[in-house]
């Protein structure tokens, strides 16, 4: 599961550039990273400074993340939160939100929900309470998707034949 993400390297070197790059808003700064899987992007965090990391994963792939922070000897900056992002608690408000929420078209993976709830409950507050204080971000703030209309008949066959499966009026019986 977090081997495509991981191999994926025109999009991970993309994640890790964005946050050097801007790597003031990192620095001393809490970041929550929202679906963490293997880490990746909380261990970019603290190379840039983050003073703390809070990974929150609601799978198992926690347990490796947790491993894997353990074996790179930063326990004192990343902090693996095994649960969801809509169930956990955190001591402190956050600086920073990091994930990895694209999925297709943005919404395949359900993961901009949990980006959006991350915001709202662990982000720190302007002091009116109106909105994000001033110095927050997150990563990606934004995104476009873009779309082209094709035709593949091989693609259009599978999907279709997959189809005909709920068109059995009887299933072994049943």
């Amino acid at each position: 599961f977090q081997q495509n993400m991981l191999q994926d390297v025109v999009r991970t070197s993309l994640y890790r550039r964005a946050v050097f790059e801007n790597g003031v808003d990192f620095r001393g700064k809490v970041v929550v990273d929202v679906g963490c899987g293997s880490g990746i992007l909380s261990f970019f965090a603290a190379q840039a400074g983050a003073r703390k990391v809070y990974a929150i994963e609601a799978s198992r792939a926690a347990d490796d993340a947790r491993m894997l922070v353990r074996g790179n000897g930063l326990e004192s900056v990343i902090t693996v939160v095994h649960g969801k992002v809509e169930d956990v608690e955190l001591p402190e408000e956050c600086d920073i939100i990091i994930s990895e929420p694209m999925g297709t078209l943005l919404v395949n993976e359900r993961m901009i929900e949990s980006f959006v709830i991350a915001r709202d409950r662990f982000m720190r507050k302007s002091a009116d309470g109106s909105g994000i204080a001033p110095g927050c971000n997150m990563f990606p703030s934004r995104s476009t998707i873009y779309l082209a209309p094709f035709c593949d008949e091989s693609l259009f066959a599978e999907q279709y034949n997959k189809t005909l499966f709920f068109a059995q009026n009887e299933f072994h019986g049943v």
